[in-house]
């Protein structure tokens, strides 16, 4: 049987990010005597329209692809064009490297709405992976996978067809070290700690877990943050705050596992929410408790702990549950036992590739490649997309609906 063929593609693609590392680890991971993989991406590049950029290739991401001997295309961006919907590539070089009548299927990973370049494909299958919330009706789209089933039933209220959808949970390693980090921060053995990790920036930092703190702190419990904004060391400094800690972010996974291994807490906190929240997957299979707070914009968080963590409503719900953390070691090992148990039977690497398998493999079967190539021709792809029920549906509605016309229209010329 001939190997399925796919493209995954990503602006900044070999950076450290969520969105960047779940597509990395399905590349590196899927089975290569049934899939040929390219791997195309770009360094950053400035944006047009805003002062934001994203994060660089990182060399631990880097030689993670590599030692997984993914191969890899890099093509160039001068800048990202955010004035637009898309998000246009401007100086690119992306259609010299790539040509999509090599590939049975491209792998796309993005917001949500229509984005470039997938936009301006036409004869190839696209499976998207949404990590905001946004619809994207190219008919190249032939299924869209989700990080939780929060997002995807807010995607279908959107407009998107769950039928034409699931859920794949974003996939973490396991501990990969019994090393933690407290002798480097001073942190005695006997003290309890809570913390969290973020990457630095300030649009998405939130104001309660440190505020929370500050109201029930004691001398033996401590607060640990590894990346995050500046926002939270001029917090602490506002507050006058004595047990918090502050770490560098760093990509290097060994060096996460040991920031976790430090925790007895994990007390998380974002401005924006999660869509599914990859940080509370690497606590949970490290066997940590988790707390977080409800946004009003993403909460699948409280989703991805599952029945390993709490949720808190406001500042002073989080406040109380964490205090309880604190206090109860009971509670920490209890929901941590669980959430240990529960993220490695859910979100291991293992796990996440073997559904991805089976809808790259469900893609193929459903739309055979003579139908989508032929022609270049939206209109028929988009007509084998619809189902026998749903073409009686419109047939009968048309029908209807100029019988209705005939009728109005002779009650009008009356």
């Amino acid at each position: 049987m001939a190997k399925i063929r796919i493209a995954f593609i990503k602006f900044g693609g070999l950076s450290a990010g969520g969105t960047e590392r779940w597509l990395q680890m399905m590349a590196a991971n899927l089975p290569k005597d049934r899939f040929e993989v390219d791997y195309y991406y770009c360094d950053a590049a400035p944006y047009l329209g805003s002062d934001s950029r994203h994060a660089d290739t990182n060399p631990e991401r880097l030689k993670y692809m590599l030692d997984n001997q993914v191969n890899l295309i890099k093509f160039k961006v001068g800048f990202k064009d955010v004035t637009v919907s898309t998000h246009d590539w401007i100086k690119t070089d992306f259609w010299e490297k790539f040509d999509e009548s090599k590939y049975d299927i491209v792998q796309a990973a993005k917001a949500g709405p229509a984005e470039y370049p997938f936009n301006k494909m036409k004869k190839v299958r696209i499976v998207d992976s949404v990590h905001l919330l946004g619809v994207d009706h190219n008919p190249n789209i032939f299924w869209t996978c989700f990080l939780s089933e929060w997002s995807r039933l807010k995607w279908s209220q959107m407009g998107g067809s769950l039928s034409k959808s699931s859920v794949i949970y974003a996939s973490v390693e396991k501990p990969v070290t019994d090393d933690d980090l407290r002798a480097e921060l001073k942190i005695s053995a006997d003290s309890t700690v809570a913390g969290f990790h973020q990457r630095p920036d300030n649009n998405i930092a939130s104001e309660i877990p440190l505020k929370a703190f500050a109201q029930i702190q004691q001398p033996n419990w401590h607060f640990v943050i590894m990346g995050g904004g500046e926002f939270y060391r001029k917090q602490a400094k506002n507050l006058g705050l004595q047990n918090v800690h502050f770490l560098e972010a760093s990509a290097d996974y060994n060096r996460v596992s040991s920031f976790l291994n430090t925790l007895d807490i994990f007390a998380h906190g974002r401005k924006d929410g999660e869509t599914f929240g990859t940080v509370f997957a690497e606590a949970m299979i490290h066997g940590l408790p988790c707390l977080s707070h409800w946004t009003g914009i993403a909460d699948a968080q409280e989703e991805t702990m599952n029945k390993g963590g709490l949720f808190a409503a406001n500042l002073e719900d989080y406040k109380d549950k964490l205090k309880e953390f604190f206090e109860n070691r009971e509670l920490r090992e209890g929901l941590g036992n669980f959430g240990k148990k529960y993220a490695e039977e859910f979100y291991t690497i293992d796990n996440s590739v073997k559904k991805l398998c089976s809808v790259y493999e469900k893609v193929m079967e459903d739309a055979p490649a003579t139908k989508i190539i032929a022609g270049n021709n939206l209109e028929k792809n988009r007509a084998n997309r619809i189902s026998f029920r749903n073409r009686i549906k419109i047939l009968v509605y048309n029908k209807y609906f100029f019988i209705c016309y005939r009728f109005f229209r002779k009650i009008f010329k009356k």
